[in-house]
């Protein structure tokens, strides 16, 4: 007896996909450029711009996904994992271009990164069992803010304020179908990362000396995730809202394990510090949303993502301007019809949407309020695989009240690797 050939390939296949995604979960900063690049100077607070999904498919939607399926894992409510139809891994990527100004002066950088991987593996479709993985970003820190400055003796300096780095998560979750109708999910995320700042006074001569302090804030801890998608549409007796979907999911706070490692330079030499065993507390958060199928092809969702930020607690302090977030999406997506007839375009499906946001944190008193518009492609290869494009345009702050304005084009693609797993591989004589 000997192993059919093609089995044999899609093994080597998938041992060559695991690798791949492997390399990618190691290598998140394949396009960064240095420590302290220059970004949005809103990265500074907390800890940095928060990151809500890596899905290519509910971000070109401008939603999170809270009350929607489909054969992408769900990565914010693992509910969502339970009509998995086959074992899919998810590879996101995103590339963008910044553009911040205030009532002066404007800047403009662009850099790329990955937005998430995402493992899905359907265990028992008829239970809606299925084991979920993924590596996803929590949140960015990316700025380097420079001013002219003069000191009381008239002597002129260079003060510059830098920050990069973040924290990102890991996480295993389950999905299970009760009652052919509640859908259910629990994950359990483990956190890490760092989050690096420099301060520097640069006199431009060689006969005063600079001085700089550096830090970087090692940070570790875990929390749990749990989520549930009633199918109502299955309850009601109504054509229209046959696919009727609610969504929610909850959040736990994050404790995370601080270790502060600085290096000091003054006139007096340099200097090292260390503070261990602290605690930075990251709200929990929740949220909820609806999802329905108009006719064959039309998908509409939208949802609510809340967070009190009064809750965070940085060096056993809390911050007086931080308080409630929020971000509110509506999306659409058009899927093609199954026949085998279909043209290229036919093929497709069509996202489009937008998203409204407050972020966590005020500034100078003022509510810092984004908002924006997505659209995106579908593009099957196969049966199994898929690739996802996005572009995004988002305005987040304004320059009134000596505030930033951040202009903001995304652009995201996102590979979907999918096979049958679990099947025996077929012998012949």
């Amino acid at each position: 007896m000997k192993m059919n050939i093609r089995n044999i390939f899609l093994k080597d296949k998938r041992t060559k996909i695991i690798i791949f995604t492997i390399i990618i979960l190691f290598g998140r900063n394949i396009f960064a450029q240095d420590d302290f690049s220059q970004g949005s100077p809103y990265t500074a607070f907390g800890i940095g711009d928060l990151q809500y999904t890596g899905n290519i498919r509910t971000a070109s939607m401008g939603i999170l996904g809270i009350s929607l399926f489909g054969n992408n894992a769900n990565d914010i409510n693992p509910a969502g994992n339970t009509k998995l139809g086959f074992t899919d891994i998810s590879l996101g990527f995103k590339y963008t271009f910044l553009n911040s100004s205030n009532s002066v002066t404007s800047s403009k950088n662009s850099n790329g990164n990955v937005s998430g991987v995402d493992i899905g593996i359907p265990l028992n479709k008829d239970l809606g069992w299925s084991m979920n993985l993924g590596f996803i970003p929590i949140s960015t820190v990316n700025y380097k803010i420079s001013n002219q400055v003069v000191t009381p003796e008239g002597v002129p300096y260079t003060q510059t304020y830098a920050g990069g780095g973040g924290v990102s998560r890991i996480n295993f979750g389950m999905s299970y179908t009760l009652f052919k109708s509640i859908n259910l999910g629990a994950e359990y995320n483990y956190s890490f990362g760092n989050i690096k700042k420099l301060v520097l006074l640069d006199f431009g001569n060689s006969d005063i000396t600079n001085s700089y302090e550096r830090s970087e804030n090692n940070l570790s801890g875990s929390y749990f995730k749990g989520g549930i998608i009633l199918e109502a549409g299955k309850l009601i007796n109504s054509k229209l809202l046959n696919d009727l979907n609610f969504g929610f999911f909850y959040q736990s706070k994050l404790n995370l394990t601080s270790n502060i490692d600085a290096i000091y330079q003054t006139i007096l030499g340099n200097d090292t510090s260390q503070i261990t065993g602290g605690t930075l507390v990251i709200p929990s958060s929740y949220g909820f949303g609806f999802s329905n199928k108009f006719g064959k092809q039309l998908i509409v969702s939208g949802d609510a993502l809340i967070q009190d930020w009064s809750n965070y607690i940085s060096a056993g302090q809390t911050q007086a301007n931080f308080g409630n977030s929020y971000r509110m999406g509506l999306g659409f997506e058009i899927i093609p019809i199954d026949k085998p007839d279909n043209t290229f375009w036919e093929n497709l499906s069509y996202r489009f949407g937008g998203f409204y946001q407050k972020s966590y944190f005020t500034v100078n008193g003022t509510d810092i309020i984004g908002y924006g518009i997505t659209a995106g492609l579908g593009i099957p290869l196969n049966k199994f695989n898929s690739l996802d494009l996005g572009i995004s345009y988002s305005v987040r702050g304004k320059t009134d009240n000596g505030l930033i304005k951040d202009q903001l084009i995304k652009l995201s693609a996102g590979f979907n690797f999918g096979e049958l797993w679990f099947i025996k591989a077929r012998t012949e004589d």
